[in-house]
């Protein structure tokens, strides 16, 4: 069901067909004009922002400036609009481009590309722990993972190698987005998240000494610098299973 206002009359050009096209025009009474994706972005950015549990039909609506009544000309409801998440994410993955010529680098470049993507779509992991989203997992939301798998069989890796270097290169892309570039792009209020490496600042005299020198020597680390580390150990593993 879709409100009379929500659409408008194109009228033909002179000299075409009198019959008119309707329209869903990008804007209507100054806010942007309902849609299922932009319907599923705003409850993406709640659950980057709060975490599943405040995923309600009362919170989206409340984001995009509208009742939770308008929402269901549009979501049947929240289940549906979990649905409509999955498709979003789905459509905005990166397909892995993997050349086993060159496949160092190309892995390097699909793991970014993968990283980029989980940073984009904060608490899409925690959602996943919270509900049963395995309905709405399709051949095109799964698609990637095949490709990342048959990449590692045409390496010459074995079915359970393939399979171990996938679990861990999507184990360790999302960890890393999980943990550490979350605390980065979503500091705690007050903190600098420059400042954090996951080193205690100050540990107690006597105790943990290993992590009194990193502390002492300021062993600071940037994420993105950190993570080429993370690839590198990565690939050092994939080469061993070769």
């Amino acid at each position: 069901m879709v409100e009379a206002d929500d659409a408008e009359m194109i009228t033909a050009p002179p000299g075409a067909p009198a019959a008119g096209v309707r329209r869903r025009p990008e804007f209507r009474k100054g806010r942007p004009t309902l849609t299922r994706e932009r319907i599923a972005r705003a409850a993406l950015e709640i659950l980057g922002e709060t975490g599943p549990a405040d995923l309600t039909m009362r919170a989206v609506g409340t984001r995009l400036g509208v009742s939770p009544r308008a929402l269901y000309n549009y979501v049947a409801d929240r289940r549906d609009l979990l649905g409509e998440i999955v498709a979003v994410c789905r459509s905005d993955r990166p397909q892995p481009q993997l050349d086993t010529c060159r496949w160092q680098e190309s892995l390097r470049t699909y793991c970014r590309e993968l990283r980029a993507w989980y940073r984009a779509h904060p608490g899409m992991l925690a959602l996943a722990r919270a509900e049963d989203l395995t309905p709405f997992a399709s051949a095109g939301l799964l698609r990637p993972d095949d490709l990342l798998v048959g990449f590692f069989l045409d390496l010459g890796l074995s079915p359970q190698n393939a399979y171990r270097a996938w679990s861990v290169t999507v184990l360790q892309v999302s960890g890393f987005a999980e943990v550490w570039d979350a605390r980065h792009d979503r500091p705690p209020p007050g903190s600098d998240p420059a400042a954090w490496t996951g080193v205690p600042p100050d540990p107690a005299a006597g105790e943990l000494p290993h992590l009194r020198r990193l502390a002492a020597e300021s062993v600071v680390e940037p994420p993105d610098a950190l993570f080429e580390t993370v690839l590198t150990m990565l690939i050092a593993g994939v080469e061993t299973m070769r």
